[in-house]
Parts: C-alpha cells; structure tokens; sequence
C-alpha cells in the first residue's frame, strides 16, 4: 500500500540535495507526511479536540546547508518547537 505513495511522490523535492526514494523520506511518507511544492518541505497537520472546538498543528521537515530540522507551528502560525533531526537513517 505505501509503495504507490512513494511513486506518487517521486519528483516532488525539488531542493537537488537528496532523492525521494531515501530511507528518510521514506520514513516521513509512511509517517503520513507529504511534500509541499511551494514551502519546499515535507509536513503533515495535526488536529487536536479541545473544549471548545479544534486547533491545529503543522509538523515541518525541512532541509537546509546544516541538514534537516523538524519545525511544529501552533494554531497561530507561531513556533513552538524546533529540533535538528538526523536525516541519514
């Protein structure tokens, strides 16, 4: 099943510094994570219930010079947690 996530993915990270087909892009697909053309990212949105509705979260992965770092955005937009991830798994 997740097979043909990865072929619909293929093509799509357009930074030239690593393929789709790593095991750690690999990893965020099965994760449920897709890649944003625009952002030039891979993410995936959390919603969470609270009393009075929902909010949302946005989890980002994104590769620059230093390597990848993963990024959470609130309900607002505002980060609220960053972290340098190992990309090389």
């Amino acid at each position: 099943m997740i097979e043909w996530l990865r072929n619909f993915f293929r093509g799509f990270n357009t930074t030239g510094n690593e393929e789709p087909t790593d095991s750690f892009i690999d990893e965020l697909v099965e994760k449920g994570c897709h890649y944003n053309e625009d952002e030039n990212w891979w993410e995936r949105t959390w919603l969470v219930a609270t009393k009075t509705g929902a909010e949302t979260s946005k989890e980002v992965y994104e590769k620059d010079d230093d390597g990848w770092k993963v990024v959470m955005y609130g309900n607002t937009g505002d980060i609220f947690f960053e972290h340098k991830v190992d990309g090389t798994k």
